[in-house]
């Protein structure tokens, strides 16, 4: 399984999820099934991160890219603010947790230990303004730049899960309220599901040329959402 064949899956996940976070009622079945079909989405963009800061042959650039684009998409939401009402700033623009991630990787490079540190003030950041995914985000990307076995990474991941989603642990413990994931929705363990097609990619970029293909797939898909909300809605 190559690259492109990850970033398509990955991008029809997302639609999936976005979709029954705009327009489907949260009571329904349909709802369910597509949040946790929509849990594959940032696992494989997360991973896609992490190879890109290894494999780009411009690490300034590709930041300040990715930097610009969720800037743009930001725009985009906060107009969509002012005509619909529905207050999306910042917590459903899943790019900003993916630059937060790369930043993340950025400073963990440097050679001076007290520039590293500053990693951590960053996840908290993450956190705090409440970007989608929070520090679970940005941290599952430095997991997936620092550990090269695949089953570290799902070890990781695991680990990830039991610390921000409250069932079963923090439950157990009682201390559910420090969970980013209450136990209503306990389907993001289905992130795990993704690990699958990771293991199964082959490191490849496949024949397509796809560089582009996210940052004109993303705010698209935004659009369509909205004209089907605006439309029959």
């Amino acid at each position: 399984m190559n690259r492109n064949v990850i970033k398509f899956i990955a991008a029809f996940s997302m639609f999936l999820d976005h979709f029954a976070v705009a327009i489907l009622d949260v009571n329904s079945t349909i709802y369910l099934v597509f949040r946790i079909l929509g849990r594959i989405a940032f696992v494989l963009f997360a991973y896609m991160i992490a190879e890109g800061f290894f494999k780009t042959s411009n690490l300034k650039k590709y930041f300040l890219r990715l930097l610009a684009f969720a800037v743009a998409i930001e725009l985009f939401i906060i107009g969509y603010f002012f005509v619909s009402g529905v207050d999306y700033i910042l917590h459903f623009n899943v790019i900003w947790p993916l630059v937060f991630g790369l930043l993340g990787l950025i400073i963990l490079k440097q050679k001076k230990i007290w520039f590293r540190l500053l990693v951590i003030p960053l996840v908290f950041l993450a956190e705090y303004i409440n970007t989608p995914y929070g520090a679970y985000g940005v941290l599952m990307i430095m997991i997936f730049a620092l550990y090269q076995n695949n089953v570290t990474k799902l070890l990781f991941l695991i680990a990830l899960n039991f610390l921000f989603i409250e069932v079963p642990l923090l439950s157990y413990l009682n201390l559910g309220h420090l969970a980013r994931y209450e136990s209503d929705m306990w389907w993001q363990w289905c992130s795990l599901v993704p690990m699958i097609f990771i293991f199964l990619y082959n490191g490849k970029l496949g024949k397509l040329n796809t560089k582009w293909f996210f940052y004109i797939f993303y705010p698209l898909h935004l659009v369509v959402i909205y004209l089907i909300q605006f439309i029959f809605f």
